[in-house]
């Protein structure tokens, strides 16, 4: 038999044997080639002295060079390769819309300097991308990246296709000493193995940070959160030494569609304030004999939850689920423990309610499921507006029509090809079109650094999209702040034409932040249907839908501004949910008219000048709506405090259901406020009231019930809402539920086909 055939057979047995024991290949993020673009600094080419990549050659000075080169809007790309550093690289701050890239798992950053070393350090890089890079500390460096913010407060700042290995600290740690918080921070398909901790984040305003398809592998504890607050979906845990989640936060935080094999624990949570829900998670062979689950405060919902293979105690198989706390409150659903089992050990004064299953079920089909992507979809072939077709980005010279004619390039091409428009301002004065199939448009660097401005006529629509069909919008700011002066009818306008679309945008912004003008502008999608599908993967401004209710729509993570719902001509058997959703300084986060319905599961509000305003008329069809989140509370200014609701209910009809969620100090009392003679259900459960006290202000119409809610702080003594028609919040919580399943199930079927 020749070499190559006895190769060939001994891959086969080898083939096998891996195959027989249950052996697959590391995790690994995904390798993308990028088209580089005519404004990113090619470390290789763009730099002197260049860096090498070879894996020898120390490049520390060569990327430091490269960093100190960056401006507000940058980009510095990293080519395939291994670059060897000695020292800490320093992203010196304040700086925003920075962009940092490499081609994923095929560019590495190795650690070689002493140990204990922090690889990357940052001082306040808001609105930044860190995107396609292995770091690896090589049991040697303490941290990945340092978040050590002291020269302006971080927000909205995305990590995507990063993987951290190796490190005796943390893959990212936000230090816990420096002034300044950081967050709005998104993990999207990040990968952290081998790490004392996944990612480390413990001060107070150190908020909001997302998870979405990632994986954490043998650290000893994956996300560790202390006084901030958490979002965890789609992810994997494997082997965590201690935990794969420890949570202390100030508010209140999420863990659903999550996965764990062999780890000591799954959840350890430990607040008075911040509330919680667990869902659709799978949990299989933990160690710890306490539980899998460890919570100890605040009321928490868990619901379609399995877990398997506990371990073995002297009095038998361990319970899924501790809580020793004699106050308490928690809610289960269709959760599954071993045969024999109990699902929950707990004092014998916790309170623990029951809610009958629901018509939907969960989406996770096994404790081996994960979310980390293989592929990811990146541009294959660049339509340069500047270099191409002329346009100038200087903020004064038309480019309407060197902007349009890049557009309709890509259009034409299609394959994934993208119309790109470098770092600039670009001035429009007729409205740009986007229609046709499989391209994108966007702009340098990270978020609205960007920007297309309108001087065309007044009341004008900045881009149009019409029927478009797996088309991506990205990066670029559409009229946002900076326009404010000028009269723009509509930022984005998206219309159905009953033909069927799928568009996404991702990392727009558009009017709203900070405005208090809800009503105008934004990103306006109107007569969408059944044919129908958006994604707003991530989004900054205002957005407003109107007859849309056939649809498909899902907002993963979006901030800032309102959203506003009407419509009462079309169907509404479509569905309309959000994910994270931060709202500040607004009128009102939400405006939920004609009863309309939504669902959110993670909602954070503050600063507001009131809370949610559900509206309806006479003979609309009864809606619902299925809130839950982080907080909501006024900034505790007097002019908010005195104007604030809670709820606003103006005729709406049909059920709402709020919780788990917190009502934050400001204002007390807290007006439900409710007015008409449609019928109203208004359910609140699994909520604290942290030093206040819900004040009722309603008509016959409206019935408002409570349950498994915690008092918090100083009024706690005269708290008595707790528990109010709970038999009748209990019976009807299944079809609240159904929509959180309904939700995971969009969150699967759009994000990870």
């Amino acid at each position: 038999m020749s070499i190559r055939r006895l190769a060939l057979a001994a891959i086969i047995v080898l083939a096998a044997v891996i195959a027989s024991r249950g052996w697959s290949a590391p995790a690994q993020i995904a390798a993308f080639d990028w088209q580089p673009r005519s404004d990113w600094v090619n470390v290789k080419r763009d730099i002197v002295p260049a860096a090498v990549g070879d894996g020898v050659a120390d490049d520390t000075a060569a990327l430091q060079k490269a960093l100190d080169g960056m401006r507000d809007g940058s980009t510095i790309y990293l080519p395939s390769g291994t670059y060897r550093i000695t020292r800490t690289l320093l992203q010196a701050g304040p700086r925003h819309g920075a962009l940092i890239v490499g081609n994923g798992r095929d560019t590495r950053l190795v650690w070689d300097g002493d140990p204990g070393g922090k690889m990357l350090r940052d001082t306040g890089a808001a609105y930044c991308n860190y995107r396609g890079i292995a770091f690896e500390g090589g049991g040697k460096a303490a941290i990945g990246i340092w978040h050590d913010d002291d020269k302006r407060f971080e927000t909205e700042v995305r990590n995507q296709q990063l993987s951290f290995r190796g490190f005796t600290d943390g893959g990212i740690v936000v230090s816990p000493t420096c002034p300044i918080a950081t967050a709005e921070i998104t993990f999207e398909d990040c990968l952290f193995e081998a790490c004392r901790r996944g990612v480390a984040f413990s001060k107070f305003n150190d908020y909001d940070y997302s998870f979405s398809g990632c994986e954490f592998l043998r650290c000893d504890t994956g996300i560790d959160c202390v006084h901030g607050n958490f979002y965890a979906r789609d992810c994997h845990f494997e082997g965590s030494k201690i935990e794969d989640i420890h949570s202390a936060p100030e508010h209140a935080c999420s863990v659903r569609r999550c996965t764990s094999i062999g780890s000591a624990r799954f959840l350890n949570y430990e607040s008075s304030v911040g509330t919680m829900t667990v869902q659709d998670c799978w949990v299989d062979g933990w160690t710890n004999p306490s539980g899998a689950v460890r919570l100890s405060g605040a009321p928490i919902m868990l619901f379609d939850c399995h877990f398997t293979r506990p371990p073995a105690t002297a009095q038998g198989p361990a319970s899924p689920i501790s809580a020793p706390s004699d106050s308490q409150r928690l809610i289960l659903s269709e959760n599954v423990a071993p045969p024999g089992v109990a699902l929950v050990q707990s004092s014998s004064r916790a309170h623990i309610v029951i809610v009958p299953p629901g018509v939907r079920k969960g989406v996770v089909t096994s404790p081996e499921q994960c979310w980390l992507r293989a592929k990811v979809r990146v541009p294959r072939r660049v339509f340069d507006a500047r270099r191409d077709f002329g346009a100038k980005g200087d903020g004064v010279t038309d480019d309407t029509g060197a902007v349009q004619a890049a557009i309709d390039a890509a259009a034409t091409a299609g394959k994934d090809s993208l119309a790109y428009l470098p770092f600039g301002a670009y001035v429009i004065s007729r409205t740009l079109n986007m229609t046709g199939a499989d391209y994108f448009v966007g702009g340098g660097g990270s978020g609205a650094w960007t920007r297309i401005l309108w001087r065309g006529p007044s009341g004008g629509t900045m881009i149009k999209v019409r029927s478009p069909r797996n088309i991506v919008l990205e990066n670029i700011a559409v009229g946002h702040n900076d326009q404010a002066d000028h009269d723009v009818g509509i930022d984005i306008d998206q219309t159905g034409d009953g033909k069927g679309s799928r568009m996404t945008y991702d990392g727009v912004w558009v009017y709203g932040c900070y405005q208090r003008d809800p009503f105008r502008r934004g990103l306006c999608l109107s007569n969408l249907g059944a044919l129908d599908t958006v994604v707003i993967q991530e989004m900054q401004g205002n957005i407003r839908l109107s007859e849309c209710g056939g649809a498909l729509i899902l907002a993963n993570n979006t901030c800032e501004g309102a959203v506003v719902v009407d419509g009462s001509k079309g169907p509404r058997d479509g569905f309309l949910g959000f994910q994270f959703r931060l709202a500040t300084l607004v009128t009102h986060p939400l405006y939920l008219r004609d009863s309309n319905s939504i669902v959110m599961s993670d909602l954070y509000v503050e600063q507001a000048d009131s809370g949610l305003f559900f509206a309806g008329r006479d003979g609309d069809p009864p809606g619902r709506a299925t809130i839950q989140g982080a907080k909501l509370n006024t900034g505790g200014h007097p002019v908010e405090s005195a104007n604030f609701r809670a709820f606003d209910i103006d005729n709406y009809h049909g059920k709402i259901f709020f919780g788990h969620d917190q009502f934050y100090i400001e204002p007390n009392p807290l007006p439900f406020h409710q007015t008409g003679s449609n019928p109203v259900d208004l359910y609140v459960y699994a909520c604290t009231f942290y030093d206040t006290l819900p004040a009722l202000d309603i008509t016959p119409a409206a019935r408002v019930a409570f349950m498994s809610n915690l008092p918090f702080g100083m009024r706690k003594a005269s708290y008595d809402a707790a528990d109010v028609d709970a038999k009748r919040t209990c019976a009807d919580l299944p079809a609240a539920l159904d929509d959180l399943r309904r939700l995971g199930w969009a969150d699967l079927h759009l994000n990870f086909p």
